[in-house]
């Protein structure tokens, strides 16, 4: 074994070429694999739960009716189910909220969870330093303002020993810090931490970041439903097994449910829990990750191919060489194990290489998201450097791709003719004929990997094409970004009250507007690309009351709502099309007449056919501050994108005052004449601070600054990067394959090509004879390269926003970049096939 495995390195040294390009090749797929599973592996595969996770489940309550409706639990449900002890050994609470840190100059919105005391027990966790929440601190309304930090939030404090004990500043309170969490524990997600845990009883001096905004901030109010629940099982207790006791312990909630509902409620139990108010899985991160293995398998399949074409050419090469040996008595057991042991090697040094290759991927990857999660105000705690779960994948990988491309081109090649094999003849004996010489074995993977590679490229084009879409403004979007600067104001983490937090913000566009160069200032609940959206329906004022039973359709016309002060479209660029603006009267008094503005496709959904001006309208149902009553419209504006998901057709929008629909997060939108962003929107900051040194400003930036930070537009753009760099390896192994196979298709017709020339073919004939038959599979594989895209693009749609599945550009560039490569790598060998000698092919023979 010793001796075929120094005779396999003499044998790769002595094919240079061969081995470099069989290494690479190999570098590359199991090197794109292995960084594919590691970032899936963090992401996915992991559990958050340190301790024995298979037994923490989230629970969640249910109507028992065709709604099937799900609301979180008062604090009394929570402790009725902690001392049940008929299915659980623990309960814990928590909460998911929004809050702020740091001084008002420096001010940053963070995701903190709210806790009960037990939450860390139940975890199976300890602190690093000092303690976590006891029973005091977390009952109802205590008040004690105390802080766990993160172990990423210490270190970024500089990791001090004095940490324990020292004073945050949360939603502009002192708090102290009592104890610090292991790194890299996030609790409920193996993707996001918070940056701090509070105590189940500060919850009326947070925001709510999931579910239905309170109507007190009273913990204890049995109304108050905002408790998040999980558990953690007996043990040897599984979901199927407790069904029989969920009936139970419902029962001993029903009589503390207040919502005044005749419908019974039932428990629920899931598993993964996560960062949610229902029960939900990571169905969409799954998808996900399906669609990043399918892809990294894709590219797995074309270097296979490819190698496996390599591997059958160098056998093809060796015949006469392993003819002999054959002839001196190697049995062929023998021959299939050296070419095996000479695939293991190039499998050897091309996975060491591809982990290296990994490892510095995943390490880009790590940043990356790092960064991104990030402008989202989140810590990322999954860890996608490779473990010894994707070292075994690696090796698994490289075995694989030994058994692929070794194990068939060496069981042909102990299938040796010795008389043919000693006689050496030229050609491809074992393909007769110009159809059989086309469809051979090495030109079907060939077009298979062309097929492939077509796939990985319009996959990618439709991504890049769906993000430079959203470089483009004006007429595409409906506004203007040119000049604008958007400041995002969160009163919410202080727990600011609606009349202050209106005579703040109005006072602070007072000031911009009275700045020299300032065209247009104004505030807005919702400004176009923010993350999230609000929504309404609509109905004509003198409208029935829709009828809301099983299977009724939902009254009225949905659209996108949200609450402005006068300037607001002047200040984005939409054009008023007819009517007025509001007044400042009417966004300061609540009690002014209630008016409302909507565009021009509520318009015609509305009223068809008829001017909507001066018609009155209701909302279909009460909005979240309880309005429903009817409002006049006395302005109509262009349509214009709120999003990505509505860029290519508009959704219907309704603008009311802000008096109206108050709200605590708010926009302030400014349109200068100065197009000196940086230096603009540091003026207007100073101006906002001397104004009001405390305004809760989160983030200020020139509104195309502001849209880049969407995360729908960051996915997509995401999406376009790593397809694109599958199809740019994709493209690189295809063109390889291509070259390869024609150059062995050359020397393997030497005498062929002489014979032609010394029979009268000139030069021209013989290139136009190679490159012909590269074109005609060239043609071939793209069409059935165009069938798979097309099935692509389809997926892809049903998953993406703005992700055409058809569509004809990115088709026919794709197409025409691949078939470029395609030729090019054709053209070497054709080239090289014109300057055969007749005398030297012929003397050969």
């Amino acid at each position: 074994m010793l001796g075929n495995f120094r005779l396999a390195l003499r044998l790769l040294a002595k094919s240079r070429g061969f081995s470099l390009v069989a290494i690479l090749t190999l570098a590359v797929t199991i090197g794109v694999n292995s960084a594919i599973f590691s970032l899936i592996d963090g992401a996915l595969l992991r559990p958050a739960v340190p301790y024995k996770p298979k037994e923490v489940v989230g629970v969640f309550t249910a109507s028992r009716d065709a709604k099937r409706s799900f609301r979180q639990f008062s604090y009394a449900e929570f402790m009725t189910l902690r001392e049940s002890n008929a299915v659980f050994s623990d309960v814990a609470a928590v909460n998911f909220s929004y809050v702020s840190l740091g001084r008002a100059a420096e001010l940053q919105r963070t995701f903190a969870f709210m806790v009960s005391d037990n939450y860390f027990r139940l975890m199976g966790t300890q602190p690093v330093a000092g303690r976590f929440f006891t029973a005091d601190e977390t009952r109802p309304n205590a008040s004690e303002r105390v802080v766990v930090a993160s172990h990423k939030l210490w270190q970024r404090s500089g990791g001090r020993p004095d940490f324990i004990g020292s004073t945050l500043l949360v939603n502009g309170r002192a708090h102290t810090v009592v104890g610090v969490s292991p790194e890299g524990f996030s609790g409920v997600s193996a993707l996001i931490a918070p940056d701090i845990w509070l105590p189940l009883g500060l919850f009326a001096e947070t925001t709510v970041a999931f579910g239905e905004r309170p109507k007190t901030g009273d913990l204890a109010d049995p109304k108050n439903y905002c408790v998040n629940v999980m558990g953690r099982m007996r043990p040897g207790v599984t979901i199927a097994s407790a069904q029989a006791q969920l009936p139970g312990l419902a029962a001993r909630l029903a009589p503390l449910d207040v919502t005044g509902s005749s419908a019974p409620r039932d428990l629920v139990l899931s598993k993964p829990f996560g960062i949610n108010t229902t029960p939900g899985d990571t169905g969409p991160l799954r998808l996900v990750g399906t669609l990043l293995l399918s892809m990294s398998g894709v590219v797995l399949l074309i270097g296979c191919l490819n190698l496996a074409n390599m591997m059958l050419a160098r056998g093809s090469a060796r015949a006469t060489e392993i003819a002999v040996r054959l002839a001196l008595g190697a049995t062929r057991t023998q021959i299939v194990r050296q070419l095996l042991i000479e695939g293991s090697v190039l499998a050897t040094v091309g996975g060491a290489l591809g982990l290296l290759l990994s490892l510095w991927a995943n390490f880009y990857l790590q940043n990356f998201f790092v960064t991104e999660f990030a402008s989202f105000n989140l810590t990322l705690t999954a860890q996608l450097q490779p473990n010894i779960v994707v070292l075994a994948a690696t090796f698994a990988l490289g075995l694989i791709a030994t058994l692929v491309f070794s194990l068939g081109p060496a069981l042909r090649a102990a299938r040796a003719d010795l008389v043919h094999d000693f006689k050496g003849q030229a050609g491809d004996a074992a393909v007769v004929g110009r159809w059989n010489r086309f469809f051979s074995g090495r030109h079907l993977m060939v077009m298979g990997q062309i097929a492939l590679c077509l796939v990985m490229l319009f996959s990618a084009g439709v991504f890049v094409r769906a993000a430079a879409k959203e470089g483009k403004q004006g007429a595409t979007t409906g506004f203007s970004t040119d000049g604008v600067a958007v400041a995002e104001l969160d009163f919410s983490l202080a727990g600011t009250g609606q009349p202050e937090v209106l005579r703040r913000a109005m006072a602070a566009v007072e000031r911009l507007r009275r700045m020299p160069g300032v065209e247009a200032a104004a505030l807005t609940s919702l400004v176009p690309y923010n993350s999230s959206i609000t929504t309404t329906r609509l109905v004509r004022a003198e409208e029935a009351p829709a009828a809301n039973g099983p299977g009724s359709r939902a009254p009225g016309t949905a659209g996108i709502y949200s609450s402005i002060t006068p300037g607001y479209f002047e200040s984005i660029g939409v054009r008023l099309l007819r009517g007025r603006d509001f007044t400042d009267a009417e966004a300061r008094n609540a009690g002014a007449t209630r008016v409302c503005i909507i565009d021009e496709r509520m318009a015609e959904k509305l009223f068809p056919g008829e001017d909507a001006l001066g018609r009155r309208v209701r909302y279909a149902e009460p909005t979240a501050s309880g309005t429903a009553g009817e409002m006049e419209v006395i302005g109509i504006v262009t349509r214009h994108a709120h999003g990505m998901e509505d860029r290519a057709k508009p959704a219907p929008g309704v603008y009311v005052p802000l008096s109206q629909e108050p709200a605590s997060i708010l926009f302030l939108t400014v349109r200068g004449t100065t197009r000196e962003k940086d230096g603009t929107i540091g003026a207007y900051r100073r101006e906002l601070q001397a104004l009001d040194p405390d305004l809760p400003i989160l983030e200020m930036s020139s509104f195309a600054t502001f849209m880049q930070k969407n995360f729908t537009l960051r996915m997509v753009e995401l999406g376009a990067t790593i397809f694109g760099v599958f199809g740019g390896i994709a493209l690189l192994l295809a063109s390889v394959g291509v070259y390869g196979v024609k150059a062995y298709a050359v020397e393997r017709r030497t005498r062929e090509i002489g014979i032609r020339i010394a029979l009268g073919a000139n030069r021209c004939d013989v290139f136009a004879l190679i490159m012909k038959q590269g074109a005609q599979q060239t043609v071939v594989a793209l069409g059935v390269g165009l069938g798979l895209s097309l099935v692509a693009g389809n997926a892809l749609a049903a998953l993406f926003f703005q992700v055409k599945p058809n569509d004809p550009l990115v088709l026919l560039l794709s197409a025409a970049i691949l078939a470029g490569a395609s030729m090019l790598a054709c053209f070497v060998p054709a080239r090289r096939a014109t300057r055969v000698s007749p005398l030297n092919a012929l003397r050969s023979e």
